[in-house]
């Protein structure tokens, strides 16, 4: 359920914001710096991460909401094109955008190390693409749903005042309690209240499988909710 129009115009959008063209210029400088082709994990690691999250959120930031409060998407809606094919449209869009830029920076890593005398490029650093951008549009989509109801950028705040609640609350609730042995547990149940970082898979396929497949699972899920929430919303006249 995807209209490639609105792909394609959010993608549009979302490549010419001054916003995320300085954060995907970091990110690939951060990646270029600080990757080499034959070692996956360092692609994307040290500064790459921070980086890729910035990216993601600023993609997701209004993904849905900043068009229903400046009055397009109604105009969008006037035409026949259902609630969830623009949702599928606006979220396939900023997918695109930022493929556009995780591809960018992972070229740029492998130029990097291709002039530094690098190791070769290996399937294992090919499979670090896809990857990185299958974790990232995860998180995307959870996005989504939350700017469904959410209103602006609130959307982004929220996620990051949620996971930042919650690092606190691992962190000091089981020495509160005096049960220090359920950080242990803590621990594990936050590998489940999100996406899971795939990497592991470029390079060992049994033990990065799961958190691939789990990702999966939450694009679809997440897209889901995302598109019952906005059918059930009102969408308000379009401003004059």
């Amino acid at each position: 359920m995807i209209s490639w129009p609105v792909a394609r115009a959010a993608a549009r959008e979302k490549l010419r914001s001054p916003a995320i063209v300085a954060i995907g210029f970091c990110f690939v400088a951060a990646v270029a710096l600080g990757g080499r082709a034959g070692a996956p994990r360092e692609a994307f690691g040290g500064f790459g991460i921070p980086f890729l999250v910035v990216l993601t959120l600023a993609l997701g930031a209004g993904l849905l909401a900043g068009e229903l409060e400046s009055g397009h998407a109604q105009l969008v809606l006037l035409r026949p094109i259902t609630r969830a094919a623009w949702v599928g449209g606006r979220l396939a869009g900023a997918g695109i955008a930022l493929a556009a830029v995780v591809a960018a920076a992972w070229l740029a890593a492998v130029g990097g190390a291709a002039l530094r005398g690098g190791e070769a490029l290996s399937l294992s650093a090919i499979a670090v693409l896809p990857l990185a951008v299958l974790w990232a549009f995860a998180w995307l989509s959870v996005l989504a749903a939350i700017g469904a109801v959410l209103p602006g950028w609130t959307n982004a705040a929220a996620l990051v005042l949620a996971a930042l609640a919650w690092a606190t609350l691992r962190g000091t609730l089981p020495a509160a309690l005096g049960h220090p042995e359920w950080a242990a547990w803590f621990a594990e149940l936050s590998k489940y209240l999100g996406p899971q970082d795939p990497l592991q898979l470029a390079w060992n396929p049994r033990e990065g499988l799961g958190a691939g497949l789990y990702d999966l699972s939450w694009v679809f899920f997440a897209w889901l909710v995302a598109v019952l929430l906005f059918n059930r919303r009102e969408l308000a006249r379009r401003r004059t």
